[in-house]
C-alpha cells in the first residue's frame, strides 16, 4: 500500500513539473470559451454571485488547419445560437413602445451596432455594412453578437 501511495505522489509531482507551458502564460487573464458550432465561439462572463451576466459570440479566426479572414456569421445561424443560449422565456417579452424595442447605431465608416431589447436582456449585433440590393439600402454582415442580462452586473 505504501508503494502505491508513493507511486501516486511521484506521478502527481511529475505531472505538475511536466506542464511548465501553463506557467508561461500565468500573467495573462484566462478566458473561458466554448465552441458551440464548428468555428464559432461563445464566451460567457459572470456576475459576482456566479450567474452568467454577458455572453459574446464570434467566429474563431485561427485553427491549426486555417486562418479565416472573413469573420461574418449568417444571421440565421446567430439567431439559432441565441435561441439556444437564451430562449425567449428567459429573454422576456419585447417592450410595448416601438422606441424601446432597440436601436441601430453607425460606428465608424462602415460599422454598425443593432440592438434588440427584451424585458430581461439586450442582444446586440455588431457588423460591417455594405450596399444593399435597392437604392438607400444597406446590409449588415454580422461579425459578433452579445447578450447582456439587465439585472446582473459583470465582475
Amino acid at each position: 500500500m505504501a508503494k502505491l501511495t508513493v507511486s501516486v505522489l511521484v506521478a502527481l509531482v511529475l505531472l505538475v513539473a511536466a506542464s511548465p507551458g501553463r506557467e508561461r502564460f500565468a500573467r495573462y487573464k484566462a478566458i473561458e470559451a466554448y465552441e458551440i458550432r464548428p468555428g464559432i465561439l461563445m464566451m460567457p462572463r459572470y456576475s459576482p454571485d456566479g450567474q452568467v451576466c454577458e455572453i459574446g459570440v464570434e467566429r474563431l479566426h485561427y485553427t491549426s488547419e486555417r486562418v479565416r479572414l472573413s469573420s461574418s456569421l449568417s444571421r440565421k445561424e446567430v439567431d439559432q445560437i441565441l435561441d439556444e443560449l437564451v430562449p425567449s422565456a428567459e429573454r422576456g417579452p419585447k417592450p410595448e413602445g416601438l422606441s424601446d424595442r432597440g436601436s441601430m447605431v453607425f460606428a465608424g465608416s462602415n460599422g454598425m451596432v443593432v440592438t434588440e431589447e427584451y424585458r430581461d436582456v439586450s442582444i446586440s449585433f455588431y457588423g460591417l455594412t455594405s450596399p444593399g440590393a435597392g437604392k438607400d439600402q444597406i446590409t449588415l454582415d454580422e461579425v459578433a453578437a452579445t447578450i447582456k442580462w439587465k439585472s446582473r452586473s459583470c465582475q
